[in-house]
């Protein structure tokens, strides 16, 4: 019986990893605010409604224009992917391979 030591992770790996999902979410967002500002100073109308209610906030916007609502989009997943953020938990085992 030997003992062999777990594979150590690549940490030039979970480094990119981590980029990713931490500026994915911010250029989607930030193309969403860029469309949706190019929406609003073409001049793009039209007659949109929202009301958002919770227990906390509450809020109507009445007779928007589109390119808001992509601004506003935009803006919200942007606010939730920086607050959410990653967590990453390193835990390392040694395993234990039987050997003949």
């Amino acid at each position: 019986m030997k003992n062999i030591p777990a594979q150590k992770v690549n940490p030039n790996l979970l480094l990119i990893i981590y980029f990713l999902f931490k500026t994915t979410p911010v250029l989607i967002s930030a193309g969403a605010i860029y469309l949706g500002y190019r929406l609003f100073i073409l001049g793009v109308t039209g007659e949109a409604s929202i009301s958002i209610n919770s227990n906390t906030i509450s809020g109507q916007l009445l007779n928007a224009a589109p390119g808001l609502f992509f601004a506003m989009g935009g803006i919200v997943s942007l606010i939730i992917s920086v607050w959410k953020g990653v967590l990453i938990h390193f835990k390392e085992k040694e395993l234990s391979i039987l050997k003949d």
